[in-house]
């Protein structure tokens, strides 16, 4: 990092300290059965992540609850296919401020909405992400373990599911066998795909299992 970056990390970490110290979210934990609201955050820089929330919003969706997704684009552009996806909402860098925290109204109504469970399932730790997670009135928030998020209430350690993981990877892998590859950005691409979409698979099944055994 340089200076810059420095320095705008510098506030926007100390923003969500000073929230974090005047907050008076109560945690209630819920199983996903019980839950009547959920807010789904991930990073939907990569269009696989898209689709593979999409496909998780399907199967969690009954008449009983409502689902909200919130993604953020690391770019100044969304990708065209997001434009207009009900019951989704997107920001993008360009709308960030000085120190990167995200100034949007759907953002705002995102953090104030009190839902009984937040699933983050961004794989890396962007502020902005960061910042929703720490300032959402969200009653039981959930996702990857990070010593960088200390404000969620569940996690999952991915690290330390490594080989069950390197399973799956081998299966996505036998997925994309018979794809000829000669461009080595088109292989960088292609890996980037599998680890994104073994890891958020991984980490939306135990999420799920863990959630299952909740008992309200």
């Amino acid at each position: 990092m340089n200076i810059i970056q420095n320095t705008k990390t510098y506030f926007g970490e100390r923003a969500i300290r000073s929230y974090l110290k005047t907050s008076d979210r109560q945690v209630s934990a819920c199983n996903l059965v019980s839950a009547k609201s959920i807010g789904i955050l991930f990073n939907a820089t990569y269009q696989v992540s898209f689709e593979i929330v999409k496909e998780m919003v399907k199967n969690l969706s009954t008449k009983n609850n409502s689902i909200d997704v919130l993604g953020y684009v690391d770019s100044k552009q969304l990708i065209d296919h997001y434009l207009y996806r009900k019951g989704f909402d997107f920001f993008t860098h360009k709308q960030l401020n000085w120190f990167y925290k995200p100034e949007t109204e759907s953002v705002n109504k995102f953090i104030k909405k009190p839902f009984d469970i937040l699933i983050n399932l961004s794989l890396d730790e962007p502020y902005p992400i960061q910042y929703i997670l720490a300032t959402s009135k969200a009653r039981f928030k959930v996702g990857k373990y990070s010593e960088e998020q200390p404000y969620l209430d569940l996690m999952i350690d991915l690290e330390k599911e490594k080989a069950t993981m390197n399973d799956l990877k081998t299966e996505l892998e036998k997925d994309l066998a018979k794809v000829k590859l000669k461009n080595k950005d088109v292989e960088k691409i292609i890996d980037k795909k599998i680890q994104t979409e073994m890891q958020m698979n991984f980490l939306i099944n135990q999420l799920i299992h863990y959630l299952s055994l909740i008992k309200n």
